[in-house]
């Protein structure tokens, strides 16, 4: 199928703001080492000791949103991939969706139980977890729950090991949903798929307690984005209902579901209407973001061993030059991740299960 090239590009910005957000791991009291503080009060970052914090305050404080945004993503692009396919049975579903998920999460688990260990003996802590604000355990039931993708569904072991894995664990219930739903989706389109959004509304403001209701919400919103684009046919209605959801976005309170509603509205325009030889390398960019989510822990458990052990001064994590190179570093080791191990296994799989 043809690439949504401009949708791949925001899976990488979601990535990324993800992975900026996460740099208070390199300090206070995710790096309980460190006498330079995350926080200059309860959840006020203090800017003063992170890179460029004028330009990027928002990211810092808001980057969590790039899960949601991963969630809305995933609903448009299944949509887009499973709606106009005949037949679609149970077996080849999920093992698409284990083959393109599973291998590499089964290889970052063990890497952040072996650098969370060294860690343990060079810092006396296993990092990043563990903390007035991420009260994750590192014991057995919960490296089990996380080694059979469990680990959103339940709340004390949602912070734990390689966390970030927990939207990910979540988002599998959804693909389950999403497929026993899929034939009337197809039927109804657009009214039953409202249905679902709705009813996911209603448990969201009903408080029900239910770990995927969020998931479901943004994902059938990435369903309804990609139906309604489908229905208006007409390029310039498209772009007013584009700029209606912006505005509605803005007003009271900024409503996320509907600014990632209208900017994937937008990049789908501009995936039918323009065309420049760089978008077709934002699929480069949109390979990157699996391996970037999941290894960016990792990565900062080598660094947080590597600055202890060498005694280097905290200060460099408020440097620019680091984050820079802390940021190639996460892409570099993503992109051959991607090449060498995430793409490879994910064919050798279905290959597998072809038959």
């Amino acid at each position: 199928m043809k690439k949504l090239e401009h949708i791949e590009l925001l899976r990488f910005f979601a990535a990324t703001a993800v992975v900026i957000t996460h740099y208070l791991h390199f300090f206070n009291p995710f790096f309980s080492n460190s006498n330079l503080g995350a926080y200059s009060s309860y959840l006020e970052i203090n800017g003063n000791n992170f890179p460029f914090y004028p330009y990027l305050e928002n990211v810092y404080r808001f980057g969590y949103t790039g899960v949601y945004f991963f969630w809305q993503i995933s609903g448009l692009v299944l949509a887009y991939s499973y709606l106009h396919k005949d037949n679609v049975g149970f077996k080849k579903f999920f093992i698409n969706r284990f083959a393109r998920l599973y291998p590499l999460h089964f290889i970052t688990i063990l890497l952040v139980v072996v650098f969370q260990y060294i860690s343990l003996k060079i810092t006396g802590d296993y990092q990043i977890i563990k903390n007035s604000f991420y009260n994750g355990l590192n014991d057995l039931p919960n490296f089990l729950l996380q080694l059979t993708f469990l680990s959103g569904w339940f709340e004390s072991s949602k912070i734990s090991y390689n966390f970030p894995v927990w939207s990910v664990s979540i988002e599998i219930i959804i693909y389950f949903f999403f497929f026993i739903t899929l034939k009337l989706i197809k039927k109804y389109k657009i009214l039953f798929n409202v249905l679902i959004l709705l009813f996911f509304i209603y448990l969201d403001k009903a408080n029900y307690n239910l770990f995927f209701i969020d998931c479901g919400r943004y994902f059938f919103g990435g369903v309804l984005v990609f139906l309604l684009y489908e229905k208006i046919k007409n390029i310039r209605y498209t772009i007013v209902l584009s700029v209606f959801l912006f505005i509605l976005s803005l007003i009271g309170n900024f409503k996320y579901q509907l600014f990632f509603s209208s900017v994937l509205l937008f990049s789908l325009i501009l995936d039918k209407c323009i065309e420049y030889n760089f978008s077709k390398k934002f699929s480069f960019f949109g390979n990157l973001t699996y391996a970037s989510y999941l290894l960016h822990v990792p990565i900062q458990l080598i660094i947080i061993n590597i600055v202890t052990f060498f005694k280097i001064n905290f200060e460099i994590f408020t440097q620019k030059g680091f984050f820079l190179i802390y940021l190639f570093i996460v892409y570099f080791f993503a992109y051959y991740t991607y090449k060498f191990i995430e793409n490879p296994l994910r064919r050798l799989i279905r290959k597998s299960f072809k038959n």
